[in-house]
């Protein structure tokens, strides 16, 4: 796996990506590039005046070819985005060949109505001579200007994503068929070993391929043995070599007398690199496990750096990102109020106490999406699907996110980050405090609107799903930075408008 943003991403994952970068660019530019001369040759005067002081056809490299190599490589990107909208770059997804012709379909027809939206509202948007030839007809006093050939460029793409679909069939079948993913072993049999097993054999694109398992016998066979037991781990430096393991993952429940250390330092010295849980767990996931978390990979590890530099361009994203969104919803958040207005009686707003940074109390605003006096005879409670205490229009502002709108004084205050861990209500972080170990650490940031947990993980309403959220956040905080929180902002807006409700 590689690291890219503060994330780790899978190397498949990234071989996909940057693949089908060059296949759509060279392919659209490179059919761009041949149309354009093929026009120039023929005498196309909408075309020969774009190079009229040429005798002969300049070649693709050329500085006059730029506005088109941009231009490609803007259709390449709204393709990719389309394609990452259809989760084709979810390995799983795009692995499974009955669903990948259909979402590819969805992914073409995206991007062709994008293309045609922008193609008719900015004519002169993209620069592809030879496809697209714009005229400009005078129509009395004013004039119009429109493109013809749009059906070229509509063409090139949709071969694109044929080329496209061809390659990802070829590169699924080349992968299963020879199953060239890095060769681990995990010494330790039980429970925290078993999920590790299962979190890799879940996830395709991780490049692990687990041979088998080391450690003491199981009492039992289960389902949940997804790999064959190989032996004791006195056979340690045997089996990995009759295995062809490059690396070993130490996954014991109990290290006190039974590491072998011999036996992971003759592996070490033969060339197998030996890993602790912790650390392929956060990679594989992107999350730290607080079940097997042991205080010593928080405190000697990497991460948890947060300088001046990086805190104060944090802030200055979280000013720009808030007043600009306080701006362009600010229609949406006035006929938002007068839907809460009409709809139930109460007030417009509501606010709520929650924890901040440093464990210091402020007050949360939003818009009134639950009826007055919600929790009056109940308390403090989980939200809950089909939640009853919810009006009518408030089910529709949570749904789209709406309500969160106001959120963005608290951001300006300083009181939130755009991006952290969701803040929690005093009471509950003094429940979850006391049977969640380490729960107090996501108190060491700003809390934020959006965030590593909320994108990951549906919202919670059990001590368990708190559990899992919070491995999600400590990994943020181990990780925060610029780049990665702009990644997360960008796949809020994609969460947000393919309505998955995280």
């Amino acid at each position: 796996m590689i690291r890219m943003f503060r994330q780790f991403v899978p190397k498949r994952k990234a071989l996909l990506l940057f693949s089908e970068t060059a296949i759509l660019f060279t392919w659209i530019y490179g059919a761009s590039w041949w149309l354009f001369k093929e026009a120039w040759l023929r005498g196309d005067l909408a075309v020969r005046h774009l190079l009229p002081d040429r005798t002969s056809f300049p070649p693709p490299w050329s500085s006059e070819f730029l506005g088109l190599a941009v231009s490609a490589f803007a259709v390449t990107v709204l393709c990719q985005v389309a394609l990452s909208y259809n989760d084709l770059y979810d390995w799983k997804l795009s692995a499974n060949r009955r669903e990948l012709p259909q979402r590819m379909i969805n992914a073409a027809g995206a991007t062709l109505l994008t293309l045609a939206v922008l193609v008719l509202l900015f004519p002169s948007l993209f620069h592809f001579p030879g496809v697209i030839v714009t005229k400009v007809v005078p129509l009395g006093q004013t004039s119009r200007t429109f493109s013809q050939g749009t059906w070229k460029l509509i063409g090139l793409v949709l071969v694109g994503f044929l080329f496209l679909l061809a390659w990802r069939l070829a590169l699924h079948f080349f992968f299963y068929k020879w199953e060239l993913g890095e060769r681990i072993l995990v010494l330790g049999t039980g429970k925290q070993a078993r999920d590790l097993v299962e979190e890799i054999e879940r996830r395709g694109d991780t490049g692990y391929q687990v041979v088998g398992m080391v450690g003491a016998p199981p009492k039992e066979k289960t389902p949940h043995n997804p790999v064959p037991y190989l032996g004791s781990p006195k056979n340690l430096p045997a089996i990995t070599r009759e295995n062809r393991v490059s690396r070993v993952i130490v996954a014991l429940e109990d290290r006190r007398g039974s590491l072998p250390v011999k036996e992971l330092l003759d592996c070490r010295l033969s060339g197998v690199i030996v890993e602790e849980l912790e650390s392929i767990y956060e990679r594989v996931t992107g999350k730290i496990s607080v079940t097997s978390l042991r205080p010593s990979y928080l405190i000697f590890g990497e991460g948890f750096r947060k300088t001046r530099m990086v805190m104060a361009v944090k802030r200055l994203l979280d000013v720009v990102f808030s007043l600009t969104t306080l701006v362009l919803s600010s229609p949406v958040l006035l006929a938002s109020m007068v839907a809460i207005k009409l709809d139930s009686p109460g007030g417009i707003f509501f606010k709520q106490p929650r924890v901040g940074q440093d464990g210091e109390t402020f007050w949360i605003y939003k818009l009134r999406s639950m009826k007055v006096d919600a929790e009056k005879h109940s308390g403090p409670v989980w939200a809950k699907k089909a939640d009853d205490r919810i009006t009518r229009v408030g089910r529709f502002l949570r749904a789209t996110r709406i309500d969160e709108i106001p959120q963005m004084w608290n951001v300006l205050k300083g009181e939130m980050s755009f991006v952290g861990p969701r803040p929690e209500r005093p009471f509950f972080v003094q429940e979850l405090s006391l049977v969640i170990p380490y729960y107090a650490q996501r108190l060491t940031v700003k809390p934020g609107i959006t965030g590593w947990a909320q994108i990951n993980y549906p919202y919670g309403s059990s001590v368990e799903d708190a559990r899992e959220k919070l491995q999600y956040d400590l990994y943020y905080i181990k990780n925060i930075g610029i780049l990665f929180d702009i990644s997360i902002i960008l796949k809020t807006i994609r969460v947000v408008l393919s309505r998955k409700g995280v």
